[in-house]
């Protein structure tokens, strides 16, 4: 009885498991006819390949809610090979990561960016990994001197508002190794 309990397993696992050996992604199957193309040639981006974006609108902890989309776009080509494999001005997704508005005691408000992806020359969609966190300016020593001058009124005073500016560019990295299919 055990011996077939462990047929039946080996053989189960097996059947599983021939369907998956059989399929590929679609960029692979790109990757593998521009490799057969005279006209196209497959590039590979390393994953942890740095990148500099930069944002494109004004982000501050009073005003923005966890998950909403930012957007960003790349501030240089990216090439390899004397190839353009992203361009400069391209897109690149991103959400608000964490935000925290400002407090009374005198605690600032926090706001964290992180980028999601982005898109080659050739429409393919590369994943990104970096965030960028700004945190406003702390009223802590004010907000306890007025707290005792004032009887516990001055404790409300609340710290600044985190603001990430307009055009603030940071360092992200690609998250995984990509295929980018450009003419030869």
């Amino acid at each position: 009885m055990r011996c077939s309990y462990r047929l039946i397993t080996l053989l189960a696992a097996t059947l599983s498991a021939v369907p998956l050996l059989g399929q590929s992604t679609r960029a692979d199957q790109r990757a593998a006819a521009a490799a057969n193309s005279a006209t196209e040639m497959p590039v590979v981006i390393p994953a942890g390949t740095p990148l500099t974006v930069a944002i494109d609108e004004d982000l501050s902890s009073a005003s923005v809610n966890q998950g909403q989309e930012v957007s960003f776009h790349l501030t240089a080509d990216y090439s390899e090979f004397g190839h353009v494999l992203i361009a400069q001005g391209t897109p690149v997704r991103g959400t608000v990561a964490h935000v925290a508005r400002r407090s009374a005691g005198g605690n600032p408000g926090t706001v964290t960016v992180q980028v999601t992806s982005v898109r080659a020359v050739d429409g393919t969609r590369i994943p990104l990994r970096g965030t960028k966190k700004a945190v406003g300016k702390k009223r802590q020593g004010q907000a306890a001197a007025l707290a005792v001058l004032t009887l516990g009124i001055g404790a409300t005073k609340k710290g600044l508002s985190a603001v990430i500016a307009k055009g603030t560019e940071f360092t992200v990295f690609t998250d995984a190794k990509t295929t980018v299919v450009v003419p030869r």
